[in-house]
């Protein structure tokens, strides 16, 4: 794409949003949260300062692989070309300075760096004032946002990078000469990807209690779990945008991660920020008025999510026993919510079941690994382990059929159904479906999360059904229904 003004021209970039599809601001405090959380608390005393000193005093405490930054690649190709033209090439950013002097760094393409600096913010009419004063002549500008239109109006050339439509518009009719580079691509399929709507899956571990206890068609109780399934969704949802949040890095340098919406680039990290809180106050707020228990399960749930984020996903053997705990706290919730009385039995089961299929999550990542030559960012294991985790995931699922097993001999089937006998080919069904499960591992053939694999498996609904059928069939009545 051809410049709109001589080479002799001097050009001056824009950091956040144009040469990178995210902000820096933003990412400092992503990194923060990782890093640093309990600093936090002083946001609002260094925002009191000023927002140049806001973002000086971030950058001090924490550090960004700039490297890994979603650099608008076509736009950097261009900028490549006018250097090698003879260019002059400033970066000119409110950004803090010394983030934009490793980004420079980084890229090798600037003749100078300009930048807040702790005491001024350069941005908008700052901005502008700042490069009439280091530039005696003419220069041309490449940026984003609104704030930018004043420079593009002096300048009477404008460069965009992913602006939005109505400013595309207003430059036009401003601005005498104008040129479009496409940047950030954010539509409802990346807030929807963000959300992590097809994980809400899961979520359906809330009803066990319902179905294990005979109460399904209980309208009262299936509204009750209906709901804290909707609840469990909404806080999910925000803890998956701030894991997100948190490991941006990890995930872009990730094979298939770095393709989220955050770490790419598609979406603006400030969404994150405002979406996960707001989805967990009105998860929390809703939840409250439907059980106190709840809403203190759902805040567990949340806690410990983001410190497994944060720490926990890190320590070997210690992440999958977490993960098979946030599974299993969701059944608990729906013990509470229903009111239905808690089974050892169950819980137990679920437990072991889960810690199975976080073993093959991580046995997964580790054959992925270990077949494309990369590399486990953020995690504890190594290639070497995998033997040894595929023994622990099917010693753990087989450890849930022998509790099986030891429950049909309880009081409690005999409670529940006429003919408990023929419970018993339920486990021949169950053992099936998992040894098929890490056979299919074993092979390859199962993404790197086994619970949505297997609620995508058409075996899993057959096994579903047989499973339903056998329990009909030992069954007299449904006990609890009106």
């Amino acid at each position: 794409m051809p410049s709109t003004l001589p080479s002799s021209v001097p050009l001056c970039i824009d950091l956040d949003g144009t040469l990178i599809k995210t902000d820096l601001l933003f990412e400092s405090l992503a990194r923060l949260v990782k890093q640093k959380p309990w600093l936090l608390l002083l946001l609002p005393f260094w925002g009191l300062k000023g927002r140049a000193a806001l973002k000086r005093s971030i950058a001090r405490r924490i550090s960004i692989d700039v490297a890994s930054l979603p650099y608008n690649s076509r736009f950097v190709e261009w900028l490549r070309r006018e250097k090698a033209a003879g260019r002059k090439l400033l970066l000119v950013t409110a950004a803090d300075e010394s983030l934009a002097s490793q980004v420079a760094g980084h890229l090798g393409l600037f003749d100078g760096v300009i930048a807040s600096n702790g005491r001024l913010n350069v941005k908008g009419k700052q901005k502008l004032e700042t490069l009439q004063r280091q530039l005696s002549g003419q220069f041309e500008y490449a940026g984003n946002s609104w704030a930018d239109l004043e420079i593009w109006r002096h300048c009477g050339s404008a460069i965009t990078v992913g602006a939005s439509p109505s400013l595309l518009r207003r430059v036009k009719k401003d601005v005498p000469r104008a040129t479009a580079f496409d940047g950030r691509s954010g539509s409802l399929k990346h807030y929807v990807a963000a959300l992590r709507v097809h994980q809400w899956a899961k979520n359906v571990l809330v009803f066990v209690p319902l179905i294990t206890s005979h109460q399904f068609l209980h309208p009262t109780l299936l509204l009750r779990s209906a709901l804290s399934f909707i609840l469990f969704s909404g806080c999910s949802s925000a803890q998956y945008i701030l894991n997100d949040l948190v490991d941006l890095e990890n995930d872009r340098r990730h094979d298939t991660k770095r393709r989220r919406a955050f770490a790419s680039g598609d979406l603006p990290l400030a969404a994150g920020f405002v979406l996960a809180p707001v989805l967990l106050a009105g998860s929390l707020a809703a939840a409250m008025l439907l059980s106190k228990l709840v809403a203190a399960a759902l805040a567990a749930y949340f806690i410990l999510a983001f410190w497994y984020s944060l720490k926990l996903k890190n320590i070997v053997l210690l992440d999958t026993f977490v993960l098979s705990g946030l599974y299993t706290l969701r059944i608990i919730v729906g013990h509470l919510v229903t009111g239905v009385a808690f089974s050892v039995w169950l819980l137990s089961f679920a437990f072991f079941l889960f810690l199975s299929l976080a073993f093959s999550k991580r046995w997964a990542e580790l054959n992925n690994v270990q077949r494309t030559n990369g590399n486990l960012a953020g995690r504890g294991y190594r290639v070497g382990d995998m033997g040894q985790v595929n023994v622990f995931g099917v010693c753990s699922a087989f450890l849930s059929a022998v509790i099986f097993i030891l429950y049909l001999q309880s009081d409690k089937v005999r409670e529940l159904y006429r003919e408990p006998e023929l419970l018993w080919s339920l486990s021949p069904v169950f053992l099936y479906w998992i040894s098929r499960l890490w056979i299919r591992s074993s092979r390859g053939e199962v993404t790197e999360d086994p619970v949505l694999f297997v609620l995508k498996d058409p075996v899993t609904y057959v096994v579903a059904a047989v499973s339903g059928l056998i329990m009909l069939a030992a069954t007299a009545a449904w006990p609890g229904v009106n």
